[in-house]
């Protein structure tokens, strides 16, 4: 249960997820917290808001560290590389508070576990979001489908230049939509088991180059004229 959230005026669609759990967090990490009631005999009853950025503009990288396939990957989260996404987290802890004070939550309210009520300023809240932070399990883009010379698999979910191999998870979705990428995943499935069964369907890749220099001086004039 939650709710998608705007958290500026400037934002043309939902940049916040505020999911609502019905159980105490025992660690800023909720959902390690979680995974591990089974094992907990008692423990305090409660509920938790978690603060998602939904639209997040950070971005970080996986590289290859060697040509060897059995030598891990170098992952670089990129958490935070851009500030609209602390902005966001921020607003979002502020809106739980807000929520989990207002007179309907009268009767569950309880003393605030985290951040805590100590945490009050925003360089307070901002250095607890730093210190606390982790991922929602929906990461995408680093097998981008598309059309572009830095696209990963073509439209057919084929991994170009290499026969015989498609990409079929959520690394292919170029950016992130603005929510869990569970169902895209399974529709990404379905219509990748469709063109296996039927590869007339599967669409046909048209090579498109952009021209940067071009495309810029376009976006120049279109600025200057607005």
């Amino acid at each position: 249960h939650g709710a998608f959230v705007k958290t500026g005026e400037e934002s043309d669609q939902p940049d916040l997820q505020m999911r609502f759990l019905p159980a105490k967090a025992l660690m800023p990490d909720g959902m390690s917290t979680f995974t591990q009631f089974k094992y907990i005999g008692n423990f305090e009853d409660g509920y938790s808001f978690q603060s998602v950025a939904t639209r997040a503009k950070s971005r970080g990288s996986v590289r290859l560290a060697s040509s060897n396939a059995h030598v891990k990957p170098i992952i670089d989260t990129g958490y935070l590389s851009d500030p609209a996404d602390l902005t966001t987290l921020r607003e979002g802890i502020k809106l739980g508070r807000k929520l989990g004070k207002s007179p309907a939550w009268a009767e569950y309210l309880g003393e605030e576990v985290f951040p805590g009520p100590h945490v009050q300023s925003d360089a307070d809240i901002d250095a607890y979001i730093r210190s606390s932070l982790h991922t929602a399990n929906a990461l995408v883009g680093t097998c981008k489908m598309g059309l572009g010379e830095d696209a990963v698999v073509g439209p057919d979910l084929s991994v170009r230049g290499v026969t015989g191999v498609r990409v079929v998870d959520s690394s292919v979705i170029p950016n992130i939509m603005g929510g869990q990428t569970g169902t895209p995943t399974v529709m990404i499935a379905e219509r990748a088991a469709a063109f296996l069964q039927n590869p007339e369907l599967a669409p046909k890749e048209e090579r498109v180059i952009v021209d940067e220099t071009v495309y810029h001086q376009a976006e120049e004039v279109e600025a200057a004229a607005a």
